[in-house]
């Protein structure tokens, strides 16, 4: 087989691995090659951090090679949720040690405020200033990302105390695709529930967003809580464990070598380094 044809059979990691595309540069289109010249990202990010994740989407993460990423409220963990009128109050939140565990795994965390109120003027240094501090000593670790909690709205008092607090990111629920150009302090995410709100109650897609980062070169951070086996906790705010493993499935069959499967905190300290 002569020499053009063997090299036109690899894949597409191979050939710019070969020397047709340098590492690290953008390429195909303006779009940036990420770590070990991936073309673009998965994450996923599980709200509130229940230890019924231990039991069962963790099955999932090991079974696909996709690290994780829990976003925690400083003021509950290790203990059962307290947050009255939420889908998942009562439900046990994961300990320091659970937190360790998962971190040897590859996974990843982030602070959610403090008490998952609506953040404002009033009480942003409570809620996002004090809580990065009070979680990064229960943890004992450094918290780099902040994760807005409830709805966008507490999106602007975040961001006006966020970068003064240390954080070197925000996510937001902002549906949509990343790019290595968007504003780490706007990062969007990609919501994967069973059923969304009236008036669309769009049903679950294990293919959403994929050609779209495909097409851009970008980055998918997904969200989600808990999910169950059979039945989501809430439709609205969750899919079932079956739809988690859909949505795995999808993403490294589509994604093949291509696909950087890397936890947020990752992404974000590649990006900065660049």
């Amino acid at each position: 087989m002569r020499k053009g044809k063997r090299i036109a059979s690899r894949s597409g990691l191979e050939r710019r691995r070969a020397g047709r595309t340098p590492r690290n540069t953008f390429a195909r289109g303006g779009k940036m090659l990420w770590k070990d010249d991936r073309s673009w990202v998965y994450s996923i990010t599980y709200d509130e951090g229940c230890r019924a994740l231990l039991d069962n989407a963790l099955k999932l993460h090991r079974r696909y090679g996709i690290p994780g990423h829990v976003c925690l409220l400083a003021d509950q963990v290790g203990v059962p949720r307290n947050v009255p009128g939420s889908s998942y109050d009562g439900m046990m939140i994961l300990s320091k040690e659970e937190v360790g565990m998962l971190s040897k795994e590859g996974w990843g965390v982030s602070c959610h405020g403090k008490t998952h109120v609506a953040i404002t003027e009033d009480n942003a240094e409570e809620e996002v200033v004090e809580a990065k501090g009070i979680l990064e000593r229960k943890l004992g670790t450094t918290i780099s990302i902040f994760c807005v909690p409830g709805s966008n709205e507490s999106y602007p008092p975040a961001l006006r105390v966020a970068g003064r607090a240390g954080y070197k990111a925000i996510m937001t629920i902002y549906d949509d695709v990343n790019t290595p150009r968007s504003d780490l302090m706007r990062l969007r995410r990609v919501p994967i529930h069973s059923e969304f709100p009236p008036p669309f109650y769009s049903a679950f897609d294990p293919y959403k967003r994929i050609h779209q980062a495909i097409d851009k070169g970008g980055w998918i951070i997904d969200y989600c809580h808990c999910p169950m086996p059979g039945k989501p906790v809430h439709p609205w705010k969750d899919c079932t464990l079956e739809e988690l493993e859909e949505r795995f499935e999808a993403v490294t069959r589509i994604g093949g070598d291509e696909v950087w499967l890397a936890e947020p905190n990752q992404v974000i300290d590649y990006l900065l380094s660049r």
